[in-house]
């Protein structure tokens, strides 16, 4: 049962900054919507695809905890329907209309939601690429169950990757550190958590052609790929030419 230690207040609230940090300091949550910049990010339009603002500090607030984060909701279009619908489509490199690059840049989406520190929200399907439109049956109207998803390899893999992340966020505590940095605003992308002797480096190509990727993770060595692999840097620096929609979970000391 719900009492007064265990239940959470969570505001759709989407007011000025200022205003948001009081009542996250007084221990409410507040939705934090991704919806825009996250979604150009995985239709390869690079533009307006920085989506810093699931950071804490980009509110001013003093803790991650106040902000619920997300990419999709009941208010929003559904990433993977945008993907498929409108996703750029250079060369040989298709997004739109190819449901495996769409769902693989899914997973390229989930591993930055995820690491960013702070609650997330995952709406009903999207770990498993739900590509029926808000506008189905009307926009409020109620939309079709896929459970017959679980049975499609691709959105599988993609359902998997939420489920390993989501462990990986629960089982270490550095997914909530606030020794960390970033660069969201190009093909490129980046997060960088440190905490004690471990550091974590998220790392995708969001761009539809290869991008090489130049990182100081802070330490050579060897790095351990949490989708699996390793990587051995003979200096402080990661340089890679990473394909469009690859993406990497790296990190210094295993997670569990």
């Amino acid at each position: 049962s719900i009492g007064p230690n265990n239940f959470y207040v969570i505001l759709e609230h989407f007011a000025e900054e200022s205003e948001e940090k009081v009542l996250a300091d007084d221990g409410m949550l507040l939705w934090n919507n991704l919806n825009y910049n996250m979604n150009e990010a995985t239709m390869g339009w690079l533009g307006n695809s920085d989506f810093s603002w699931g950071f804490y500090a980009k509110h001013g607030f003093s803790k991650s905890d106040g902000l619920v984060t997300y990419g999709e909701s009941h208010d929003e279009e559904r990433l993977n329907y945008k993907n498929i619908s409108f996703g750029n489509m250079p060369g040989s490199y298709l997004i739109k209309g190819n449901l495996t690059t769409s769902l693989k840049r899914e997973e390229m989406a989930a591993a930055f939601l995820i690491a960013i520190p702070g609650p997330k929200m995952v709406w009903q399907f999207g770990e498993l690429g739900y590509d029926v439109s808000i506008d189905f049956n009307g926009r409020t109207g109620e939309k079709p169950i896929k459970w017959e998803y679980f049975n499609e390899p691709n959105r599988k893999a993609l359902y998997e990757v939420y489920s390993k992340l989501i462990k990986l966020k629960r089982n270490n505590s550095i997914f909530n550190t606030t020794n960390l940095n970033y660069n969201l605003t190009g093909g490129v992308k980046y997060i960088k958590l440190i905490e004690g002797s471990n550091t974590v480096v998220v790392v995708g190509n969001f761009d539809v052609v290869n991008q090489t990727a130049n990182i100081d993770f802070g330490s050579s060595g060897t790095w351990i790929d949490a989708f699996g692999g390793n990587v051995n840097l003979s200096s402080n620096n990661y340089t890679a030419t990473l394909a469009p929609g690859e993406y990497h979970v790296f990190s210094k000391v295993a997670l569990k």
